[in-house]
């Protein structure tokens, strides 16, 4: 159950730009900027993780669009 109030038909992290979308420019912006920077891991290998982590978090919308990110290799999709 969430702790704010989030509208409807908005799953995952949209809810949260929609109660607030003076954040979501600069939320967008800083993981433009983080994802695909040069890393010791790749994006894909990122995604991947992104994916495992929203699963441990129990949210499908996030796991679903980790995992389908298009950054990610072919066999990851």
């Amino acid at each position: 159950m969430p702790h704010i109030a989030l509208p409807d038909g908005f799953p995952g992290i949209r809810g949260l730009f929609e109660f607030r979308p003076d954040i979501t420019k600069p939320l967008c912006e800083l993981a433009n900027i983080l994802l695909p920077a040069p890393n010791t891991l790749t994006a894909g290998e990122r995604e991947l993780i992104a994916t495992y982590v929203s699963s441990r978090n129990d949210c499908d919308y996030c796991q679903s669009s980790h995992g389908e990110n298009r950054g990610a290799p072919p066999q990851w999709r």
